[in-house]
């Protein structure tokens, strides 16, 4: 069963530095820890859709509708870390939708604004370590190093070896590494990705 104390230990581990039994255990190796992994974990998660992450449920309509443009507000789930396909059906083989702009209320909450009454949503969340697949696993192992480095060890070039073996060199755009080598595998798991919604495709698609 793997768990966050187990990851954040092999972490460590590539750094040569103690490894831990708790986040609370008092050591500054802990302390670090406790402070940067949910954060970290929440960020690989969010910048792909990975199949093992991604929840699918019609969204809750608002009460209170948007003050212009739109007609309709959507509650996002406070679990969604990315919201990276939208439907305004449930029926089998539906295009996502790509009328609608995602909203904030300037605390937590999160609204998806659309002409759409009623929408469906394809989502990542943060599930736990023991469902995570080995590809990810190593990615997350390795990307945490990277991001521990400097605090735990001083050591910059510590660093930039990790990130490199994570994200890849610079001319990967961060898109290479293991990082690379975990959304090659996951995309083999689904159909051809949709084109997400944002101002470059909504210029070159429309």
């Amino acid at each position: 069963m793997t768990t966050d104390i187990e990851i954040a230990s092999q972490a460590l581990t590539l750094l040569r530095a103690d490894t831990i039994s708790s986040f609370s255990q008092g050591t500054n190796e802990a302390e670090i820890c406790d402070l940067l992994y949910a954060s970290h974990i929440q960020y690989i998660l969010s910048i792909y859709p990975w199949t093992f992450a991604t929840k699918k449920r019609m969204l809750n309509q608002d009460t209170t509708d948007p003050i212009n443009e739109y007609t309709y507000s959507h509650i996002i789930p406070s679990e969604a870390l990315l919201i990276w396909a939208v439907f305004n059906t449930d029926a089998v083989g539906a295009t996502p939708v790509r009328d609608y702009d995602v909203y904030s209320d300037g605390a937590s909450a999160r609204r998806i604004f659309s002409n759409h009454p009623a929408l469906y949503a394809d989502y990542v969340i943060y599930p736990d370590e023991n469902a995570w697949p080995a590809y990810f696993t190593q990615f997350a192992i390795v990307s945490f190093a990277a991001r521990l480095a400097v605090p735990v060890t001083g050591n910059a070039d510590l660093a930039a070896y990790y990130e490199k073996e994570a994200y890849g060199s610079a001319t990967a755009n961060k898109k290479g590494g293991l990082f690379g080598v975990a959304t090659a595998t996951d995309s083999k798991q689904k159909r051809n990705e949709y084109i997400f919604s944002s101002p470059i495709t909504e210029a070159r698609f429309s």
